[in-house]
């Protein structure tokens, strides 16, 4: 199996930088144990040459250079003192330049003619330099030697460390340094090669390129979805959010980090929806009607946190209701027909008959009716969307034999242009029908309707004198599929009226007895710009 490319870019990383890092060591631990060494060489050489220069063996041996027993002396003093101090060498000269003791058997009894050693010899200093004048190139330190009676200048301790034994020391410890170093270097591939398996096992086997990558495809395919997009964290907090939703919701700002709470208050907890995969609900966010999902996100069956998609249905919600408005306006007008059908085979009836002055006063009566029910919508109610409605309910209420009456204390003047003609058309032919559809089973069913738009509500009420409704459907009475009615497909006017009334910020009452019901419903005339949810 070929190595990742993320295994290779750490691995080529790790050694390259212990490498450096190693190579730096070395080439400071070099210099600064060799500029050690070299002046640890001159201290210690100098201390070992003035010390040699006091000693009376030294002095005696110089003095008494022709007794061979002191000359050995000497070369057991040099040869004891350079292996305390690790001197490569320990010379010692008479004033002449003639070498009385030195490791080298060959220098001795050669005179070496003193050139750097002549501040020793001549001035009596003590001093260290590099030199090559005994042995090879050196750091020498170099003492005069006193005799003890005269105090008179009778030779020179030199003391040698070579520049070759220095290097070769440094280059023994450099050697032991690599070895470790090329130690540390295995162990730092060892331990980049299992960083490099756990971080890919961390990505699930991705390298950064793919992972890029994938993050792009991600991000793309999230900005195209048209449905929004929000992840939640197990404790609430908003880990994500995509660009539909921010439309959607109109935010501006960045909300990663806040409370899923802040943008809707009324869902479910992560921990409430563990206990399910998936709910639904519909609210209404910012005057828009929005379809919610919310399902628990689980990693290896661990609960991570919750993903909320949401859909806006306004625009579809203002089709279907354009739709039953359409088809609400058909109906009544379908009725209306129908109704004018009927009025003109009577009189038609009438005038075949012979009887003109019958047919005539019934003509005369549908006018006078007509125009007084026209005139007092036209006059008192200003709203053209509410006049269609009523006049085609006045026609349904005369085809299903219900006395349909307008309070004459009505008046409304036009609507806002935000209450939406769906949703007028949604309160008031529901509510309406549902009042013909109650007192058309009894003889003498009566609806009554009433406006009025004085203050800050517009309030309208529809009143019919049917059986009424039972205290124990109260309750249930907005519910959707729910139904008074035994029909089945029922039961979704009422649900749909409360929802309209909810979605204008307003608010529907209901008031019943055996006498018949009372629906009563109080918009504000002027809709606050904030937002509103309903769970």
């Amino acid at each position: 199996m070929l190595k990742s490319k993320l295994q290779n870019k750490i691995l080529l990383m790790v050694t390259s930088l212990v490498l450096f890092l190693m190579s730096l060591m070395l080439i400071v631990f070099v210099i600064t144990d060799y500029l050690n060494l070299f002046d640890r060489s001159h201290t210690v050489g100098l201390q070992t040459a003035k010390m040699l220069s006091y000693m009376d063996t030294v002095k005696v041996g110089l003095e008494e250079k022709t007794d061979v027993e002191k000359i050995g002396d000497l070369e057991a003093v040099i040869e004891h003192y350079s292996n305390q101090v690790d001197a490569t060498f320990i010379v010692i000269q008479d004033k002449a330049g003639q070498v009385l003791a030195s490791p080298d058997s060959n220098q001795i009894g050669k005179v070496i003619p003193y050139k750097d050693g002549y501040k020793a010899i001549v001035f009596g200093a003590n001093y260290s330099m590099l030199s090559n004048e005994i042995i090879g190139p050196s750091v020498s330190s170099k003492a005069p030697i006193y005799n003890k009676e005269e105090n008179q200048i009778i030779g020179v301790v030199t003391v040698g460390y070579l520049i070759s034994d220095l290097r070769n020391i440094v280059y023994n410890r450099v050697e032991k340094l690599i070895y470790i170093s090329l130690l540390i270097l295995a162990l730092g591939i060892y331990i980049s090669f299992r960083l490099a398996k756990s971080i890919r096992k961390d990505t699930f086997g991705l390298d950064p390129e793919q992972i890029a990558k994938f993050y792009m495809e991600r991000k793309a395919i999230l900005s195209s979805i048209d449905e929004g997009i929000i992840a939640v964290s197990q404790s609430g907090k908003i880990t994500l959010i995509n660009t539909a939703a921010r439309s959607i919701l109109n935010i501006k700002r960045n909300r990663i980090g806040d409370d899923l709470d802040t943008i809707f208050p009324n869902l479910p907890t992560v921990a409430e929806l563990n206990e399910s995969v998936i709910q639904s609900f519909e609210i209404v966010y910012s005057a828009k009607r929005l379809v919610v999902s919310a399902m628990p996100l689980r990693l290896e069956g661990v609960l991570k946190g919750a993903l909320i998609t949401f859909r806006d249905t306004t625009e579809m919600a203002e089709v279907v209701n354009t739709l039953y408005e359409v088809r609400k306006y058909s109906d009544d007008l379908r009725a209306q027909t129908h109704e004018f059908t009927n009025k003109l085979y009577l009189i038609s009836g009438l005038l075949q008959l012979g009887k003109y002055e019958e047919a005539v006063c019934t003509i005369q009566t549908e006018i006078n009716i007509s125009d007084n029910t026209n005139q007092f919508i036209l006059e008192n109610i200003r709203d053209p969307h509410v006049q269609a409605i009523l006049f085609g309910k006045i026609g349904k209420a005369s085809e299903m034999k219900v006395g349909f009456e307008i309070d004459d204390n009505s008046s409304l003047e036009s609507l806002p242009k935000w209450f939406g003609t769906g949703a007028l058309t949604v309160i008031l032919g529901n509510l309406i029908d549902n009042a013909l559809e109650e007192t058309a089973k009894n003889l003498g069913g009566q609806v009554s309707f009433f406006t009025l738009d004085f203050g800050e509500d517009i309030i309208f009420e529809v009143s019919d004198n049917g059986r009424g409704i039972q205290k124990n459907q109260m309750d249930t009475l907005y519910q959707k599929g729910y139904s008074t009615k035994s029909t089945t497909g029922r039961g979704f006017g009422l649900a749909n009226v409360h929802q309209a009334v909810s979605s204008l910020g307003g608010t529907i009452q209901v008031s019943s007895t055996k006498e018949g019901t009372i629906f009563s419903v109080y918009i504000p005339k002027h809709i606050e710009n904030k937002e509103r949810e309903i769970k």
